[in-house]
């Protein structure tokens, strides 16, 4: 599994838009080999605010499949385009090597 973590600065007080765009369902949910998103929001950051959306896939392949297809292009353009209140974005990669899960309680 990959995690692709898109680091996002946006103007102080507009990060909420941001997380809003996200909080829905989107043409992802049904991209081969996605596992699932998280929007995350630095509590901690001053002067702008800082919004990492998370995406989970079963490889990189699959990533670059949905980056590729036409359900990506309009997620990404027209009315979906990139807002003018963000100020910029980096993405990284990372390969989960240790997935690790809560043990249940026996009662």
């Amino acid at each position: 599994m990959i995690i692709v973590a898109n680091k996002t600065l946006i103007e102080k007080g507009e990060g909420h838009k941001l997380v809003e765009r996200f909080n829905k369902i989107g043409k992802i949910e049904f991209a081969k080999g996605f596992c699932g998103l998280e929007v995350l929001v630095n509590t901690k950051a001053k002067e702008r605010d800082e919004v990492t959306i998370s995406t989970r896939w079963d490889a990189i392949e699959d990533f670059k499949a949905w980056t590729k297809s036409e359900a990506f292009r309009e997620a990404h353009t027209g009315k979906n385009a990139r807002p003018d209140y963000i100020i910029g974005n980096e993405i990284e990669y990372y390969q989960v090597e240790v997935v690790r899960m809560p043990i249940a309680q026996a009662q």
